[in-house]
């Protein structure tokens, strides 16, 4: 390997190879799903609410002695308006605050139909219309004013809005479900779609360490800059990959799509005879096709040798570093060509068949990639 080669990671390559681990994709998206179904099926048992009678007795002991301004915002968080009614306030509490907020509507009513209708008043009857709005709206906030604490608790819970409640009065607001007492809060949908996306986002995580520290040569791997050996033309089963089907073929077609489709058949033929061109030039007559656990491919490839130039010795080799008989087998050869496969050599056992050649002065002349 040459010192100053970085090994870098095609971001596009390695979403490929995520797409393409699509069925271990549906099993982890399965399982998020299942564990968030479970997650709202568990959580809605536990959430359900109190009986009837434990909630009758519970506002009965929370009503005894106290009132609204005395309560904590999480115990106001679980009265009903109704509750208010019942058991905090008097008559003259709901009267006042249904008043204010029959007046607040009515001020709201006049707002918008003067907005509406502005442009066609004259300006006497717009401003006198402004006028008597103004005054509504101070009349509202006058007697908002003389509202007790108690009272405009009450006032902000009919309006779908609970009060926090210190010792100089309501200083805090914030938006609250008039819900009756439950033991626990709903399960979150939110909660839940996030476990099932915590699923995807775990198996994109397995597939890109895996891309990552795998030993295997990859489809966007630059062999060339790495060993400083030419790269022949790729060997691409154009056939199998055709006839796949489904996502296989969206990914398929992703990884391959931008490729210029030369048959098998004749991407080897043109390696070889680039070979026999190479041999004649450097005046070897012998060369090895080495490439670990590949016999197909390396007999494909010698075949084609010995078919272009019946002078030529080609042989067909496992292995020089981890086979006796094929030590035994390079002895005498002038030059050799490193086979390998997208997805199947290992980078070791490749620069370990490199070295070796190297070792025996074997003139390394290319390195034939395939992918089937």
């Amino acid at each position: 390997m040459k010192d100053n080669y970085t090994k870098e990671i095609d971001l596009i390559d390695l979403f490929i190879d995520w797409i393409g681990h699509w069925k271990s994709f549906l099993v982890f998206l399965l399982l998020g799903i299942i564990l968030a179904g479970g997650y709202m099926y568990m959580g809605r048992n536990v959430s359900t609410p109190s009986t009837e009678k434990e909630e009758k007795v519970a506002l009965e002991e929370l009503a005894a002695g106290t009132t609204l301004s005395a309560l904590t915002e999480e115990q106001l968080a679980g009265l009903s308006t109704e509750d208010m009614e019942k058991d905090f306030l008097s008559e003259q509490d709901i009267q006042a605050v249904d008043d204010i907020i029959a007046l607040n509507d009515q001020y709201v009513e006049n707002l918008e139909t003067y907005i509406s209708e502005k442009n066609d008043l004259e300006l006497t009857d717009r401003a006198e219309s402004f006028s008597y709005i103004a005054n509504a709206k101070n009349v509202i906030e006058t007697r908002k004013a003389y509202l007790t604490d108690d009272q405009k608790i009450y006032y902000y819970a009919k309006l779908g809005v609970s009060t926090a409640v210190g010792t100089d009065g309501i200083d805090k607001k914030t938006v609250a479900s008039n819900e009756a007492v439950v033991v626990n809060s709903a399960p979150s949908k939110k909660k839940a779609a996030l476990l099932a996306i915590v699923f995807i986002v775990l198996h994109f995580m397995v597939v890109s360490c895996r891309y990552i520290f795998s030993n295997t040569i990859k489809h966007s791997d630059n062999l060339y800059a790495m060993a400083d050996v030419p790269e022949y033309i790729r060997m691409i089963n154009w056939e199998k990959i055709d006839s796949s089907k489904g996502m296989n073929k969206l990914v398929n077609k992703m990884r391959f799509g931008k490729m210029r489709k030369t048959s098998l058949k004749d991407v080897v033929e043109i390696n070889s005879l680039a070979t026999v061109e190479k041999l004649k030039n450097k005046n070897y007559n012998s060369v090895a096709v080495v490439g670990v656990g590949l016999d197909d491919e390396r007999n494909l490839l010698v075949r084609q040798i010995k078919n272009d130039n019946e002078n030529v010795v080609a042989k067909s080799i496992d292995s020089i570093t981890h086979n006796v008989n094929g030590a035994d087998d390079i002895i005498g050869v002038d030059s050799a060509i490193l086979a390998v496969r997208v997805g199947v050599s290992r980078y070791n056992e490749f620069m370990e068949e490199l070295q070796a050649l190297k070792d025996r002065d074997v003139d390394v002349i290319g390195i034939a990639v395939f992918e089937l």
